[in-house]
């Protein structure tokens, strides 16, 4: 079927889904390619333009645990007064957070932490292994890296805890490697001048990086050659149910039927949810970006993403771009671009990389924000809804990339009645949790 971007009559389709970024996109390919028909909707006249835009770029089955770690409630508080904290409050986004945030405070604890950790890698290893699969066999292009990631330290009490998680993880699969401040060196030359300020690291050759823009486009035109059909430039306003069952998206562009409706539309999917009844725990997390083009260093460019633990943020080689990526802002629905934030960005560009910063055309640089669609948990919510022919496939928080092909996957499993690789269980909306 051919893109359309409005006005063609509305036909029949098996299922829709709502959200053209990587989450709809991957899901589009998953059900396209098992001969399933489908149709995917998206309000803007690309794909990918929000939150699957500039974002990470990292895949990264080795970071599945969530923001909502022990004591998070006393960082939250404490962001409040602080511009640079990693992770900050709002204090306009707080009438709008109590429901989720008491759910948020709640899953903090840390036998609930750990679940989720958990839960998290599995699907993050499993999505990870499908990307790669899918790169290889369809042959998409979209400056991907198969290195792996450092996550530095500058104390060794700062790496206690993470290499902790990474021992625990090993035994379910997690391939990581401490490394001392030499070894770390050897894998990335360009942090020799920072030597001194590096205790140690931690490798984690099984993770991967690229453009999750170019591979969403990437992977949507595969999915047209399977069938799959993508509108562009129509909003979903609100679902259609009958005696029970969905029957039809409404759109600013008209009605279109299905039988099968898919929420893949990251932070407003609680807004199509919540007149069905339907409470989706889900809240908005500014992350930001910024990108700069790194020709100007030649040889000398970073070729491996370089994680500051202690920053919450990485530097995370695209081609011919380095991109500055990380912070978490608790603001509403706000994508408003705060100075302040992208200034910490490249404080941590001329930390990590001292003498290529200079070298940089700053001037040039592109600053963004997208809104991460976070779970109070922190776990997708992947499977079917209380309303009959509503499944879901949101919440993914920060690892929307690296959880994108295994969720769509679960996801398709589960509509078509197949056997599962991982226990639905674990993200369902009616998870115990």
């Amino acid at each position: 079927m051919r893109e359309t971007s409005s006005g063609e009559p509305t036909k029949r389709a098996a299922t829709v889904i709502i959200g053209g970024g990587l989450i709809g996109v991957a899901t589009l390919y998953e059900l396209s390619r098992r001969g399933y028909p489908a149709t995917l909707i998206e309000a803007r006249s690309g794909l990918a333009e929000e939150t699957s835009y500039a974002n990470g770029g990292m895949l990264t089955p080795s970071m599945p645990d969530p923001w909502n770690g022990p004591g998070v409630g006393a960082h939250l508080l404490e962001s409040l007064f602080d511009s640079s904290s990693a992770m900050k409050l709002r204090w306009s986004a707080i009438p709008g957070l109590t429901f989720w945030g008491l759910q948020f405070l709640r899953n903090s604890a840390a036998s609930r932490h750990n679940q989720t950790v958990l839960a998290n890698y599995q699907l993050a290893a499993y999505s990870t292994q499908l990307t790669e699969r899918m790169r290889i066999e369809l042959n998409l292009s979209y400056c991907a890296s198969s290195l792996g990631t450092l996550k530095i330290f500058e104390t060794a009490k700062a790496m206690a805890g993470p290499r902790a998680m990474a021992e625990r993880l090993a035994a379910y699969g997690l391939n990581f490697q401490p490394l001392d401040a030499a070894q770390t060196i050897e894998i990335e030359p360009q942090l020799s001048p920072i030597r001194e300020r590096i205790a140690g690291s931690l490798r984690f050759p099984d993770d991967g990086c690229g453009d999750a823009h170019l591979f969403t486009r990437a992977l949507a035109e595969k999915a047209k050659e399977l069938g799959g059909e993508i509108r562009l430039s129509t909003r979903a306003i609100r679902l259609h149910r009958q005696t029970g069952r969905i029957t039809a998206v409404e759109t600013d562009k008209g009605i279109v039927p299905a039988e099968t409706i898919i929420l893949a539309n990251g932070v407003s999917a609680p807004d199509l949810a919540r007149p069905l009844g339907i409470r989706l725990p889900i809240a908005p997390a500014k992350g930001y970006s910024y990108t700069v083009s790194s020709v100007s260093l030649g040889n000398d460019a970073p070729h491996v993403p370089v994680i500051d633990d202690a920053m919450h943020a990485a530097v995370v080689p695209l081609g011919n771009r380095l991109r500055v990526v990380g912070t978490a802002e608790f603001a509403g629905r706000n994508t408003r671009i705060d100075p302040a934030r992208i200034e910490n960005l490249k404080r941590l560009l001329a930390r990590l990389y001292p003498n290529l910063e200079t070298r940089l055309d700053r001037v040039q640089g592109d600053a963004w924000a997208g809104l991460r669609p976070m779970s109070a948990d922190g776990r997708p919510i992947i499977g079917a809804s209380p309303v009959n022919g509503l499944w879901l496939n949101c919440g993914h928080g920060h690892l929307g990339w690296t959880k994108a092909a295994g969720s769509a996957k679960l996801l398709a499993d589960l509509i078509l009645g197949a056997s599962t690789d991982l226990d639905p269980a674990l993200f369902s909306y009616l998870r115990k949790s």
